[in-house]
C-alpha cells in the first residue's frame, strides 16, 4: 500500500494517452533511447518502455521533464533499471 509520502514524491509524474495515438508524458529525466516503433524514459517513477509503430516525439522539454509523442501506442510498461537490476543481483549473491 502507498503510503502519503511515496505519493507526493511521485506527484509528478503524469501519463496521459489518447485514443492510442497521442501520449503527454511529464516526470521525465531523461530518455534512454528511441526509433520508430520503441521509447525508452528513465522517469521519476522508473524507465518506461513505449511501444508501437510509426512513433514520432513531438514535443520534448528535458528542463521541464515533458515529453509528447504520437504514433499507433501499443505497450507501456515500467520496469526497474538496469543498474537496479545489478544491484539487486550481487545482493542476492552476497548475502
Amino acid at each position: 500500500m502507498l503510503d502519503a509520502k511515496s505519493i507526493s514524491s511521485k506527484s509528478n509524474h503524469e501519463v496521459v494517452l489518447i485514443s492510442r495515438e497521442k501520449l503527454t508524458i511529464n516526470g521525465i529525466k531523461e530518455i534512454i533511447n528511441f526509433d520508430e516503433n520503441n521509447v525508452n524514459l528513465k522517469t521519476q517513477c522508473g524507465d518506461l518502455l513505449i511501444e508501437g509503430e510509426n512513433i514520432h516525439i513531438n514535443v520534448l522539454n528535458i528542463e521541464k521533464g515533458d515529453i509528447e509523442i504520437q504514433g499507433k501506442i501499443s505497450g507501456l510498461n515500467y520496469y526497474d533499471s538496469l543498474e537496479n537490476e545489478k544491484r539487486t543481483l550481487l545482493s542476492r549473491i552476497f548475502k
